[in-house]
């Protein structure tokens, strides 16, 4: 698959979630797990007090909001025309941000990208870890969640075509470590479709 594929399929992964960004708000505003919270945390005690962090793919910006709540100051951004207008309608301030091609700004204590690099073609992936890579300060942190495995695939919903990429953790810890970011932390949580590592990583 060439990369203008994947930067299709990653258009209408968007596409899909600009049509079900209400419902899928809905379905994760709820506690998040205990490995989730410890992510969080983590990131939080890395960056410390006051740190400015980028989330790309803020989607309805529940983990935003848990951010600032402990102490951080985070840029909010996404594609999905229906996750910023989600979360303007609730007086958040939030800004479209593609993050395959577009300026990531910088340098960036922390950088938060859960539940996004799944949807990532293949062929971009290491693309867009070396732009994450270049929009840290040296030993800033990157909090990131990937699917665990092999292959691709498309899933259809009722809003749209999603495009799934798995990757196994060796591979992708050595794409980070190309990038000089060195994971520090990881966890496992076993998904309903899925199993999901989530790592911190520090820019050395």
């Amino acid at each position: 698959m060439s990369a203008s594929d994947d930067l299709a399929r990653n258009r209408a992964t968007i596409a899909g979630y600009d049509a079900c960004a209400a419902s899928y708000a809905a379905e994760t505003d709820h506690a998040p797990t205990p490995d989730h919270v410890e992510a969080l945390e983590r990131l939080v005690a890395s960056v410390g007090p006051g740190g400015r962090v980028l989330e790309v793919a803020s989607g309805p910006g529940w983990d935003a909001d848990r951010l600032e709540g402990m102490g951080l100051r985070v840029r909010r951004t996404d594609l999905s025309e229906g996750f910023i207008a989600f979360q303007r309608e609730r007086g958040r301030a939030v800004e479209p941000l593609d993050l395959i091609t577009g300026d990531l700004g910088g340098p960036w204590d922390g950088v938060v990208a859960l539940y996004v690099i799944q949807h990532v073609g293949r062929d971009l992936v290491e693309g867009v870890i070396g732009r994450i890579a270049a929009a840290l300060r040296p030993g800033g942190t990157l909090l990131m969640s990937f699917q665990e495995g092999e292959g691709e695939e498309t899933t259809v919903g009722s809003s749209g075509a999603y495009q799934v990429v798995r990757w196994r953790e060796a591979d992708m810890i050595d794409g980070l470590s190309r990038h000089g970011l060195v994971v520090e932390w990881r966890s496992l949580f076993h998904g309903r479709e899925a199993d999901w590592i989530t790592v911190i990583a520090h820019r050395s």
